[in-house]
């Protein structure tokens, strides 16, 4: 028993030494000595400080030093610049802010031109937790944002984003005090049918922003709420596809296409291509333009003005004056979807002209990192438009009457290139426009009953002039023989309605 207390303490007392070792301070770089940890021992940290080393303990005993004691410095308490999150503002123990939307999806039916808009209402919901809450103000607004992704002038945030207000409220424009409930406060908008619908592609991104803010009075955290409402368009689908007629000289072939100009993304569409005029027959052999391949490719459009800040503007366009915001015009073309197709036709050339039929499909979603962006077009430049690009490869080919097999190549070939200018825009589903769907209000009611002719109100005087007169001569014993004519089936009636 006596040896493993010993032991015990001499355990310590190494541990001891090698914590003092460690801690010791080393010299500055002047110093000859240096303190360098060993590479044969292993360490591992701990959140206290202490290392443990697992080498052997030195038989030379040391003098015992104090040991320094380490001063940690937290970050806590300093601010970081640009890293609060949107929770951490908005962040009170006693209350919340809310937002609940009462009317269905915001969709603009028709084109920008013709479009009556769409109506968003909801209400913003102000959840008390304690017992009274004073707000010093509560308010709201709704703003369209643009976000440039390759602005005017890298790294400048006023370059990159442009805001917009469509509307605004002061529901609480005095301190108020609130009990502990959920207070709602209702909203409405109406959205012009000329604005742009939400996109998001590599060149700029458009999103509506509804942000509430309420202050209390005792100067607490902000309660501040930022949510963003997603605006669709939608473009009645004809129901008939539309016919095009293509010539491609100097041969006499007519290239004949029904394609829906209407389409919506992430789905499948079709086209029907037949092609006319391919073959020639002459005396004894015929030639004819034998398809090889045929390729199809879904290409998306994007234009937009990044306009420059005040501080960037250039000082020749700040001299002329313009109202207008000068800016740099981006432009980019891409492709969403392809397809080379080298069979899937059907083809004539035997026949007096020659034909060839094919039915193609396709979808708007190709590639999955290439999202199709519905079409936009925006007063301030914003334009997304999309083709459908359509390339045929013919080779020229002859061959005799008699032996159809024999078939011997020009060395003649050609590209037929075609494209059609293609809509997406999201489904419309059950929905129809606001002012459709709205029953008549009492502003539309006029103040007046409509007018009656002169003639018929002339004729309804008279006529009611008649029967007052007919009425004043009304006497008791006509009353009684009126009444003798009556037949009264229900004798369990009531008294009042056995009389007329």
């Amino acid at each position: 028993m006596t040896h493993l207390v010993g032991d015990f303490f001499d355990s310590i007392h190494s541990i001891k030494q090698t914590v003092q070792r460690h801690t010791a301070p080393t010299k500055r770089a002047g110093s000859s000595e240096r303190h360098r940890p060993s590479r044969t021992s292993s360490y591992g940290s701990s959140h206290d400080g202490v290392v443990e080393d697992h080498s052997p303990a030195p038989s030379v005993k040391q003098p015992e030093s104090k040991p320094k004691e380490h001063h940690r410095i937290s970050l806590a308490h300093l601010p970081l610049v640009g890293h609060k999150s949107q929770k951490d503002l908005s962040q009170n123990p006693s209350a919340s802010l809310d937002f609940k939307i009462e009317s269905g999806a915001a969709v603009m039916y028709g084109s920008p031109e013709e479009s009556t808009g769409a109506l968003v209402s909801g209400q913003l919901q102000l959840r008390v937790k304690d017992e009274t809450f004073e707000v010093e103000n509560l308010d709201a607004k709704l703003e369209i944002r643009v976000t440039q992704k390759k602005p005017f002038k890298d790294h400048c945030q006023h370059c990159a984003t442009q805001k917009t207000e469509l509307k605004s409220w002061s529901f609480l424009a005095e301190p108020t005090a609130l009990g502990k409930r959920t207070h709602d406060f209702p909203f409405s908008v109406l959205l012009e049918g000329h604005l742009p619908a939400t996109t998001d592609n590599h060149l700029l991104s458009i999103e509506y922003v509804f942000t509430a803010e309420a202050r209390p009075r005792d100067g607490g955290l902000p309660l501040k709420l930022r949510r963003v409402i997603d605006v669709r368009r939608s473009l009645p689908a004809p129901t008939v596809p539309h016919h095009s007629v293509r010539i491609f000289p100097p041969t006499d072939i007519t290239a004949n296409v029904h394609y829906d100009p209407v389409i919506y993304p992430n789905a499948t569409s079709r086209f029907n291509l037949r092609l006319d005029g391919i073959g020639k027959h002459n005396a004894s052999s015929v030639e004819y333009w034998k398809l090889k391949r045929l390729s199809w490719k879904l290409e998306e459009d994007i234009t937009t003005v990044a306009p420059a800040c005040q501080k960037h503007t250039p000082k020749t366009a700040s001299a002329e004056g313009s109202s207008a915001k000068k800016g740099i015009t981006r432009s980019d073309t891409r492709v969403i979807a392809h397809a080379d197709l080298h069979s899937g036709w059907k083809a004539d050339y035997r026949s007096a002209d020659g034909t060839v039929e094919a039915e193609i499909e396709y979808q708007t979603g190709g590639f999955p990192s290439r999202t199709a962006s519905c079409d936009v077009r925006g007063h301030d430049g914003t334009q997304v438009s999309h083709r459908l690009v359509v390339e045929m490869v013919v080779s020229q080919e002859y061959a005799p009457l008699a032996h159809m097999r024999h078939v011997t190549p020009t060395g003649v070939a050609r590209i037929l290139r075609m494209n059609f200018a293609v809509v997406i825009t999201d489904r419309a589903g059950l929905g129809v426009s606001w002012d459709n769907e709205a029953p008549p209000i009492y502003q539309d009611v006029p103040p007046s009953p409509p007018p009656y002719p002169l003639e018929l109100l002339h004729d309804d005087i008279v006529e009611g002039l008649n029967l007052s007169s007919a009425s004043s001569t009304y006497t008791e014993d006509t009353e009684e023989s009126y009444d003798s004519h009556i037949t009264r089936p229900d004798l369990d009636a009531p008294s009042d309605s056995r009389r007329i």
